[in-house]
């Protein structure tokens, strides 16, 4: 196993890429993939702290795992899980089309979501990733 700081490094590298696909998403109209990329950032940031702690987990819905972690030592710790706790909830559903119930309408993640959507779920990521970035900044600099 790798050094949990140099994981930890990896995932906020890999965050910082998602954050900045989904602001570009944005811009580009491409609405239902900026909520996915948004989670994808919340998602990996997450697991970077928790790495520092040398807890690693596959799942994508990190939120439960990282409050209980986290939860005396980040502050706004409930906004960030109230805000991850709705990026988690849109899940596949950012992209892939769903058919498989006939009774319901066909499901396409780019004609259902929109510029509100998207905006919301940007506003929420950016805060999480930049307050769990600067907590990670100032864990690795300590250790």
């Amino acid at each position: 196993m790798h050094n949990p700081k140099d994981i930890a490094k990896a995932y906020l590298i890999e965050s910082t890429v998602d954050i900045e696909t989904a602001r570009l998403t944005n811009v580009n109209g491409l609405y239902s993939r900026t909520i996915h990329f948004t989670q994808e950032c919340v998602e990996k940031i997450t697991k970077a702290c928790l790495a520092l702690r040398e807890i690693f987990t596959r799942d994508h819905k990190t939120s439960t795992l990282f409050v209980a972690v986290f939860r005396n030592e980040i502050e706004n710790v409930d906004e960030i899980q109230k805000a991850a706790l709705i990026l988690e909830k849109h899940g596949a559903r950012t992209r892939f089309p769903l058919y498989q119930r006939g009774d319901l309408p066909l499901w396409v993640p780019s004609k259902v979501y929109g510029q509100e959507e998207a905006g919301d779920a940007i506003k929420q990521g950016e805060f999480i990733y930049n307050t769990l970035k600067a907590f990670l900044e100032r864990e690795m600099k300590e250790k």
